[in-house]
């Protein structure tokens, strides 16, 4: 037994030393963990980010593209008013010119009125992109 007590204190002085590795290895790897730590930070601040531009840039994107539908929407309806104003006036015309010749028959007077229509065209001028 004498011999187990005299390797006792190299055996204490190696059991320290792994102690102080453990520590050393411990406090390595608390440091490495927080650093670990940021870094995921640091990306989940990057991916909110980009994500943040994205959501921006689609936004921007879809406006513009609805500001140019819009746009050649209403140069779609301005056209079509100005086409029906247009069928209005003829029709307005083909109507007084087919009345003319019987109000001519039952009376002189009547040949010289002027038909007048009531009621508003459309608005053919309407600039595009709102009023």
């Amino acid at each position: 037994m004498s011999g187990d007590l005299g390797e006792l204190p190299a055996q204490l002085a190696q059991l320290r030393d792994l102690i102080r590795e453990a520590h050393g290895a411990t406090k390595d790897l608390r440091a490495a963990i927080r650093e670990a730590k940021d870094y995921a930070g640091s990306l989940v601040q990057l991916v909110d980010a980009a994500a943040d531009a994205a959501r921006r840039a689609a936004h921007e994107a879809g406006c513009a593209q609805l500001a140019q539908f819009e746009a050649h929407l209403q140069g779609e309806m301005n056209r079509s008013a100005a086409n029906l104003n247009k069928a209005v006036a003829e029709a307005r015309d083909h109507i007084g010119r087919a009345l003319m010749p019987k109000l001519a028959a039952l009376d002189t007077e009547a040949a010289a009125m002027i038909i007048e229509f009531e009621g508003n065209l459309f608005d053919a001028n309407v600039p595009p992109g709102g009023y």
